[in-house]
């Protein structure tokens, strides 16, 4: 059976996230693993208010940072009230090579 250990190094650089994660978003992806024991495929409930203390991100930092996380599919939001404590499913990513179509040419 795989260690969380093995699943993030696994994540961040066999699928290449690593290079993909901007500036300070490892920070906040770390910090969101973490809350969710290291286990992929897991919600956890985080405010902003924590994300940042855990981080030492400006606020506007850790909203950039879970954009672009989002954006790759590395944290889903699962709640959208406004002013509300969101929740996030931390996802277990695809290779991002296996979104190319097997079948078509390269040119």
């Amino acid at each position: 059976m795989p260690t969380q250990t093995d699943w993030l190094r696994s994540v961040l650089f066999d699928r290449g996230y690593l290079g993909r994660i901007k500036g300070e978003g490892i920070k906040v992806y770390l910090v969101m693993v973490a809350a969710c024991g290291g286990r992929p495929d897991r919600s956890v409930t985080m405010s902003l208010s924590q994300l940042m203390d855990r981080t030492a991100l400006s606020c506007p930092t850790v909203i950039d940072s879970l954009a672009r996380l989002e954006k790759l599919g590395l944290v889903v939001p699962t709640t959208r009230q406004r002013g509300k404590v969101k929740t996030y499913y931390v996802a277990d990513p695809p290779d991002p090579d296996q979104d190319e179509d097997p079948g078509a040419l390269s040119l």
